[in-house]
Parts: structure tokens; C-alpha cells; sequence
């Protein structure tokens, strides 16, 4: 039992990578008889959130969403109130804090929430206004926080808003067809990811809330909210490997095993529940196993784009322009049609004084979306227009 607060990893959904289950599966239902009701002191009322209260608005937010003009029914004008409720000249309105999920009412309340809190928010606000909007998870590199000798994977959620005309948002303009709204924009935050329904957010709100109860050693309402996850949403598969870490601390380490085979066979070899099973076989003695899921990690490691983008990410902002050109180069070999990676490979070149490699990079930008940002960006400091301390 001692080993138990210091292997594996949880899953938080700031969005939570390898969330949703794509394809058919043989069956999403949770493992037969694993549930500890008892061991745990089961009371579903401990959850307190449901889909309609978690997407609900209150009077002060229809308030500050009131179209002033009754003939403001344009898609663009619902836009640019959403957008100058959300953001200002300087930024966004509303602060980014990670380690608390709120819904939508309590994320305006506190100007602040982490990612699910700001897009709860901010989809609940979109539809309210009556706009084609929906919510997606997006992959990024692979984020990891520690706490308390436990690893908390973070993923990131957004918001696609459906515009038809091109809008103009802070001195930028942004083409017609679909326009993202993100509070923590990062490398892959603008590309298209997984739909997620309202059904599937709350299973992530339940997720996160577990979690937080988790860190609290409050096992009781952690349990609660893991269940309501798996009940809301059967096929989504961190709640299943967070819910083996409060087994295993509480000593019950076959079920454990079990619901994190559970994950795996849901999600593929995805790093949380691989880790996490890896740990617990060696925690075992079972090194034999143990390597087999160790072998599984670095393949997965080796495989993944993401991964060496954020290698790469990393030693760009660490001056480190020979290791950052050999992870970008990596991750543009896993991948087409990539424009982050192919403006930081740029200019890992341009700051290493290849000139010519950065132009190339360059070049691929433009052939897959002429409009990106990244291509003025470049295309100055490779003309030796900007100093090469900029930050951008």
C-alpha cells in the first residue's frame, strides 16, 4: 500500500488527451464487479453538477451577452459581442488558473477557470447567443504536472465557432468558415480536433472534480465523481486509469490492474494508463510484464509527433538550436500539414544560421495555409527585420 501515492499518473482534461474512443470497440462497459461501493462509502449525492447546471447562465451573463440592436441577428455582430465579453484589447478577460473546474455560471463569477472552466463558458455563451458552436479536443505536446508524487496529464479543449463572413478581432482578420476560440493557444491549440458533446465535457468536469477530490484525500467524493464519469461517458478512458490510482492507494491493486487494462484496451497505448500499469507490475516484482509496457512507452515516445514537438519547443526556448532542428526534424517526418511545426523547425534554422533550411520551411508554411501568422513572423527575421531575441 505504501507504494501506491508514488507510481502512475492522472488524467485531468484541461482537455484530457486520448479522451474519446473512435472506431468500434468490443465493449466501453466498465470491467464486471470492479466497482467498491463499499469500500468507499458509495453516495451518488456527493455529486453535485449536472449537464443542465454545468452549461446554465445566469442573469448576469444573458445581461452582458444583450444584443443592443434587435437587428443584430448577423452571425458576425453575435460574434464580435461573444469575443468582446471573452477578450480585450490586451487579452482575455478572464484568467487562466489550472486546478479547479468550475461551470459556467462560477467560471464568470471568478473571471477565472482553467481550460474545460473557459470553454464551458464560452460554448455555453456561443449557443446562447444562438451560434453553430462546439467543443473539441485537440492534441498538443504532452504536459505534465507533479503533484504530490503523482503526475497530472494535462490536454486542451476549445471552441469552434461556425462565422460565414471574415471577422475582424483585434486589428486581425480571420477568414470565413470556422473561427477558434482558445484561452491557453499553444502548438496544435489551432488545428481541428475530436467533437465532444455536452455529455462528454460533463464526463470530463466529473474527471477533473474527482481529481481535485483525489489530491484533498477526500476518497469518498473522488470515487463519486470517477463513477458519474464512467456512467456519463463509458467509452472515455482517464476516469477508468484515475480511478485505479485511488485503488491502489487503497491497497487494492487487482482491480487496479483491471481497470487499467480496461483504459488501455479503450484508448490504445496512451501514456497515462501505460505508465501507470508499468509501475504497478514493477511496485509487484513482476519485472517481466513490466518491461513489456516499458517497450510499449518508448515506441509510443518514438512514434509521436507531439512528443518531439515539445522536445523541440523546449530547446528552441532553451537556446538549444541543434537538439530543437533534430526533434522538429522528427516530428515533420511523423506528420504533413503541420503548420507549428514547420514555423518553429524555421526558425531553429534561421537562429542557427541555416538560412537556406529556414527558407525551405518557410516555403512548406506557405503552401499549407498562405494566411498563417507564422509566415510574416519568419519571413521578417530571415529579411533581417527582427532581432533574433524576439519572443514570439
Amino acid at each position: 500500500m505504501g507504494y501506491c501515492r508514488k507510481l502512475g499518473c492522472i488524467v485531468l482534461c484541461l482537455g484530457a488527451l486520448a479522451g474519446c474512443a473512435t472506431g468500434s470497440r468490443v465493449s466501453v462497459a466498465p470491467p464486471e464487479g470492479v466497482w467498491q461501493d463499499a469500500a468507499f462509502h458509495y453516495q451518488p449525492a456527493l455529486v453535485t453538477e449536472t449537464r443542465s447546471s454545468l452549461f446554465a447562465l445566469d442573469a448576469d451573463i444573458v445581461q452582458a451577452l444583450r444584443l443592443d440592436h434587435a437587428g443584430a441577428t448577423v452571425t458576425e455582430r453575435r460574434l464580435d459581442l461573444l469575443l468582446s465579453r471573452l477578450y480585450g484589447p490586451t487579452g482575455s478577460r478572464l484568467i487562466y488558473e489550472s486546478g479547479h473546474t468550475t461551470g459556467a455560471v462560477e467560471t464568470w463569477r471568478n473571471r477565472r477557470g482553467d481550460c474545460l472552466s473557459l470553454t464551458i463558458l464560452a460554448y455555453a455563451a456561443a449557443r446562447h447567443l444562438g451560434m453553430t458552436a462546439h467543443m473539441q479536443e485537440v492534441r498538443v505536446p504532452l504536459s505534465v504536472d507533479r503533484r504530490d508524487g503523482m503526475d497530472f496529464i494535462n490536454g486542451h479543449v476549445n471552441v469552434v465557432v461556425r462565422n460565414e463572413a471574415e471577422v475582424t478581432f483585434n486589428g486581425k482578420s480571420f477568414g470565413a468558415g470556422s473561427f477558434i476560440i482558445d484561452f491557453e493557444p499553444q502548438a496544435g491549440a489551432r488545428r481541428f480536433g475530436q467533437w465532444l458533446t455536452e455529455d462528454a465535457i460533463l464526463a470530463r468536469f466529473y474527471n477533473n472534480r474527482a481529481a481535485e477530490y483525489w489530491v484533498q484525500q477526500d476518497d469518498a467524493r473522488a470515487y463519486a465523481y470517477y463513477r458519474a464519469a464512467i456512467a456519463t461517458a463509458p467509452d472515455y478512458a482517464p476516469p477508468y486509469a484515475n480511478l485505479a490510482q485511488l485503488y491502489a492507494r487503497r491497497g487494492l491493486a487487482a482491480d487496479a490492474e483491471r481497470l487499467l487494462r480496461h483504459a488501455i484496451t479503450l484508448d490504445g497505448p496512451s501514456y497515462a494508463p501505460l505508465r501507470s500499469l508499468h509501475q504497478l507490475l514493477v511496485a509487484q516484482g513482476r519485472e517481466a510484464e513490466a518491461q513489456q509496457y516499458a517497450d510499449l512507452l518508448a515506441q509510443r515516445r518514438d512514434e509521436d509527433p507531439y512528443h518531439w514537438l515539445g522536445q523541440g519547443l523546449d530547446a528552441v526556448r532553451n537556446g538549444r538550436h541543434a537538439a530543437a532542428i533534430a526533434a522538429l526534424e522528427k516530428a515533420a517526418a511523423l506528420t504533413t500539414g503541420f503548420e507549428e511545426i514547420h514555423y518553429h523547425l524555421g526558425l531553429a534554422y534561421w537562429r542557427s544560421g541555416q538560412l537556406e533550411a529556414a527558407r525551405k520551411q518557410l516555403a512548406a508554411l506557405a503552401a499549407i495555409n498562405n494566411r498563417d501568422p507564422g509566415i510574416a513572423v519568419l519571413s521578417k527575421k530571415l529579411q533581417n527585420n527582427a532581432p533574433q531575441s524576439a519572443v514570439f
